[in-house]
C-alpha cells in the first residue's frame, strides 16, 4: 500500500498543472459551448412546442 502511495506522490509531482491564464480560457470555452447548446436547445424546444400546439389544434 505505502509503494502505491509513492508512486502517486511520484507522479504528481511529474504532472504539468495549466497555469492560471489556460484556465481562465478554458473556463471561458466551456461556459461559450455550454450557452451556445442551451440556446439551440431552447430553440428546439420552443419550435416543437409551437409545433404540437398547433396541431393539437
Amino acid at each position: 500500500m505505502m509503494k502505491f502511495i509513492s508512486g502517486v506522490i511520484d507522479e504528481m509531482h511529474q504532472v504539468t498543472w495549466p497555469t492560471f491564464s489556460e484556465n481562465i480560457h478554458n473556463t471561458t470555452i466551456v461556459v461559450i459551448t455550454g450557452l451556445a447548446f442551451a440556446l439551440i436547445f431552447g430553440a428546439a424546444d420552443w419550435v416543437f412546442e409551437q409545433g404540437i400546439t398547433w396541431l393539437s389544434k
